[in-house]
């Protein structure tokens, strides 16, 4: 959440606005429908609104403030009874967040906080796709040659307009929720909004302002800052939850902390509240699984993804269908939960949402309605109904305002009152026409104005913002990362949660160091104690040229490896937790122990089986070459692996060059017999040189008695 970066002092004007908007917004938004029915006085609503927001505040001032004084740290309380200890049955998020808020604002300077709204103007965003495709066989692919050569000079692509001509204000602490039949473009714009752009492209005529910062600094500079949820649940399967989210709240552990409070103490503690906060206390031990592997239920994983989302600490947060797989109580819990930290923390939340009860409604500000990429209404949420009401559309007394606004998106639902037959739009454009034209697009346009004068791009905003991320960051971080922790710090990281990885599942690890042995007994007793003259010179070398291969191919299925675990990586780095480099880094090292004791285990029996050059020197020397063709290799298929987009674009090249570097070797085409053409992949073949000085350490320095008379 957003406290992680810091949280204003209690007497700044804003945060008692924040308090204010969540502690009275029933009371708002019953008197701002009623200001509504009377749109002839609109100037004096914005005097009456003006007043109650004053009066609200004042009162705030004395029921909510938490006294700075007697302020309690939540992250030194050790009373299990208080409503703000994480353990306690009673436990409550507000009061944690507002003891949090006290004990923050006796220092100030020392947490500063991290707001992002974001106001768009004319955003239309836009994709690529192909006119035809083909079910893929063998006749097919012929066919989708002519597809590649496409590709390859940039021909035969179609221009996709997703979004078309959007406007919009969320202001910091606000919460938009996003309303949209499937294929709308519901999450399109949450992605646009949050700078995830793969395979996306916002027109060059579109402008976004994240609150005096531009969109390309947000996305490059503050990527962590602005994040997406995505709808599916992607989860280290093998991982508990408290692992999981350990590492989530380790990845975001602010370099400026109370004193005396360790990282580690300040991550678990945050991770606590969170698990409270969703409940999930009692899943803490219990393995996150997914289709294959027993863990939490269908709910609980979501929850888990929610849970690291939040102990990212974004300001801007964008949800996609978040409460999928949630019932209605855990729903409205989760919406209930962004709304404290709009309120209390500055949060700015963009939620889609495809079922939305009235109650889940209520608690956003904001409310946008797409229909097929058009933008039809944003704005109040209590002025949505009466908008289209008003513009001949009925809706049903029973019916939420969620679903009413969701069935204007479809012909087959949405009912015009009588006599408006011929005046409702009926297209999408015809919708975005009527809504482009309307006195309250012409207000928010005002408003959107207002909100680039007050915070220009570029501006103090900016480094305030700067300055509030880099009291975040780790001294040895460079200033313009968007990562909170260094580099050795994220390696050590994702270490852990490697050896995490590993020790709770190691059936892999014991069948392939425990199927490596005994191919190498089934080796050993083909080749057993070969004689020690000229007879056995054949036999020696088939038994290297095996004993390389299987060194360097243990490594092939490490890209299978790579691509289960693509996902995770791709989510957290958007979180902006840890480079990806820096789990790649990790998961090497993880590897050492099993490809050491695989090699010990493979090469030990086979080497002495054999009856092979049984000297001290001899023996190292062939375990040696051995361990460097599997890194060698390994780092290879790794390569493949990382520069590819797709499972096929890396298993072709990589059978490929696994036939040539096999035939290259030097042991079925001898080397004096490769055409000189050729002759290259053979000093570019590792598993070549491996294989020679396995030979000449076989054989240097050696006599052996002939067999056979040779004339």
């Amino acid at each position: 959440m957003s406290v992680l970066g810091g949280i204003p002092s209690m007497d700044t004007q804003q945060q008692q606005q924040r308090l204010t908007t969540g502690e009275s917004r029933q009371h708002y938004a019953s008197s701002t429908t009623l200001h509504n029915d009377a749109k002839e006085e609109k100037e004096r609503e914005v005097d009456m609104e003006d007043e109650v927001e004053e009066m609200v505040r004042q009162l705030t001032r004395h029921s909510t403030h938490f006294s700075s004084a007697n302020a309690v740290n939540p992250f030194f309380e050790e009373n299990k009874e208080t409503t703000w200890h994480p353990g306690s049955p009673n436990f409550r998020t507000k009061d944690w967040i507002r003891s949090l808020i006290a004990a923050q604002s006796q220092d100030p300077e020392r947490f500063l906080q991290r707001s992002a709204g974001v106001a768009f103007k004319s955003l239309s965003v836009h994709g690529f796709g192909r006119p035809t495709d083909y079910q893929k066989d063998v006749f097919n692919s012929l066919l989708s040659i002519s597809g590649l050569i496409r590709n390859l000079v940039g021909s035969g692509k179609q221009k996709v307009q997703i979004l078309d001509n959007f406007n919009g204000l969320v202001k910091s602490g606000e919460m938009l929720v996003v309303l949209g039949r499937p294929g709308s473009g519901c999450s399109t714009f949450l992605k646009t909004i949050s700078g995830e752009m793969n395979g996306i492209y916002v027109d060059d005529h579109s402008y976004l302002n994240y609150q005096g910062i531009s969109a390309p600094t947000m996305q490059k500079q503050f990527k962590g800052e602005a994040i997406f949820s995505a709808e599916t649940d992607v989860h280290f399967p093998q991982l508990t939850v408290g692992d999981t989210l350990t590492f989530a709240a380790m990845a975001r552990t602010p370099r400026t902390r109370f004193p005396n409070l360790t990282r580690k103490q300040y991550a678990e503690h945050l991770r606590d509240v969170v698990m409270s906060m969703l409940g999930l206390r009692h899943t803490f031990n219990t393995k996150v699984g997914n289709d294959f592997v027993r863990g939490v239920s269908g709910g609980e994983r979501k929850r888990v993804s929610i849970a690291e989302a939040i102990l990212s600490g974004a300001p801007l947060q964008c949800w996609d269908n978040s409460t999928r797989g949630l019932d209605s109580a855990n729903a409205l819990e989760f919406c209930k939960n962004l709304r404290l930290m709009s309120d209390y923390a500055g949060t700015t939340a963009c939620v889609a949402i495809y079922q939305a009860s009235q109650s889940a409604y209520d608690v956003f500000d904001k409310v946008v309605v797409l229909y097929e990429g058009q933008q039809i209404y944003f704005g109040p949420t209590g002025e949505a109904r009466d908008f289209f009401t008003a513009m001949g559309f009925d809706c049903p007394s029973r019916q939420t305002t969620a679903d009413f606004l969701t069935s204007l998106t479809s012909p087959a639902e949405r009912r015009v009152k009588p006599g408006y037959e011929r005046r409702v739009p009926r297209t999408p454009q015809e919708f975005a026409l009527r809504w482009q034209n309307s006195p309250e697009c012409a207000r928010l346009l005002q408003e959107i104005d207002a909100f680039d004068k007050k915070y220009p791009i570029g501006g103090d905003s900016l480094t305030t913002f700067s300055e509030a991320r880099r009291q975040m960051q780790s001294k040895q971080q460079r200033a313009k990362s968007p990562y909170t922790l260094s580099i050795y710090e994220q390696i050590s990281l994702n270490v852990v949660r490697g050896f995490q990885r590993l020790k709770a599942d190691m059936s892999l690890f014991y069948s392939a160091l425990f199927g490596n042995f005994f191919i190498s007994l089934i080796l050993g007793s083909v080749f057993y104690n070969l004689a020690s003259d000229t007879a056995s010179f054949y036999s020696r070398e088939v038994l290297l040229f095996y004993a390389v291969l299987l060194a360097a191919f243990a490594s092939a299925l490490e890209i299978l490896t790579l691509y289960a675990q693509r996902p995770i990586v791709e989510k957290q780095s958007r979180y902006a937790f840890y480079h990806p480099f820096t789990e790649a880094v990790a998961s090497m090292v993880c590897d050492l122990p099993y490809k050491f004791a695989n090699a010990v285990s493979f090469n030990l029996p086979l080497y002495f089986l054999a009856n092979l050059k049984r000297e001290p020197g001899a023996f190292f020397i062939f375990w040696l070459f051995s361990i460097v063709t599997t890194l060698t290799m390994s780092m290879v298929f790794r390569t493949f692996g990382a520069a590819s987009r797709s499972l096929s674009q890396a298993l072709v090249p990589a059978a490929l060059l696994i036939l040539g570097l096999v035939i290259y070797t030097g042991f079925i085409i001898p080397t004096k017999g490769m055409l000189g053409w050729s002759r290259w992949m053979n000093y570019i073949d590792p598993i070549a040189y491996s294989f020679e000085s396995m030979m000449v350490n076989e054989f240097r320095n050696r006599e052996f008695p002939c067999s056979s008379f040779v004339p």
